[in-house]
């Protein structure tokens, strides 16, 4: 993953099974990854953003949007490792270390959300990005916030997170799962599929 560009040591190898290589090169404008923790799902979406960022769009200036429920989690899951995963010469000036934006040389701008405050992500036009623990994210920030954002560069977004019972995540799982329009594709995979066995039941053994 990631061959076609030049990448930096960040860039490790990762298991990836087939459905993983399927959400890699999908196309879809709305990709949900229903997926076990510590799978791999935030770590292939950290590559697809940088990959699709350097690359660009059609727009001189790109934006795209790496977002987690609250603004500590956003930072936490994402803001040092998109700095090192992309190589230094292609970053236009330093990261902004208070708005959490990474500009590129090629336009393209990369910024880490918080959803707690859902109306951030509106104002501006946005070509794509991902929500992260998409199902403790409020439940209107799809249809009323994100998704009239992206609306006017035909932008897509990936839909990550842990399955928790019958929420707004379920009800969007449904709706890919049925989609015949092209816009929706879903990608699910479980723990045991990447992580070594003992992993696995050290975790049985020890939790509920």
């Amino acid at each position: 993953m990631g061959h076609e560009l030049e990448v930096t040591k960040r860039w490790t190898q990762l298991s990836a099974p087939a459905v993983q290589s399927a959400d890699w090169n999908s196309k879809t404008l709305y990709n949900l990854l229903p997926a076990g923790r510590r799978s791999g799902k935030t770590e292939l979406f950290k590559r697809k953003l940088v990959r699709r960022a350097l690359l660009g769009t059609k727009f001189d200036n790109a934006r795209f949007f790496a977002a987690a429920p609250t603004f500590q989690q956003a930072k936490r899951i994402y803001w040092q490792d998109l700095k090192r995963l992309i190589p230094k010469h292609f970053i236009q000036g330093k990261p902004s270390e208070t708005d959490l934006v990474i500009r590129l040389i090629n336009g393209s701008e990369i910024y880490v959300v918080g959803m707690d405050k859902p109306e951030r992500i509106e104002g501006q036009p946005w070509d794509g990005g991902g929500l992260d623990e998409y199902a403790n994210m409020k439940a209107e920030a799809w249809g009323a916030n994100i998704q009239p954002a992206l609306a006017d560069r035909n932008g897509w977004c990936d839909f990550l997170g842990v399955p928790e019972g019958r929420n707004h995540y379920y009800e969007q799982a449904k709706i890919a799962q049925a989609d015949k329009s092209g816009l929706w594709s879903y990608f699910h995979w479980i723990s045991a599929d990447i992580l070594p066995p003992e992993v696995i039941q050290r975790a049985k053994d020890t939790l509920d």
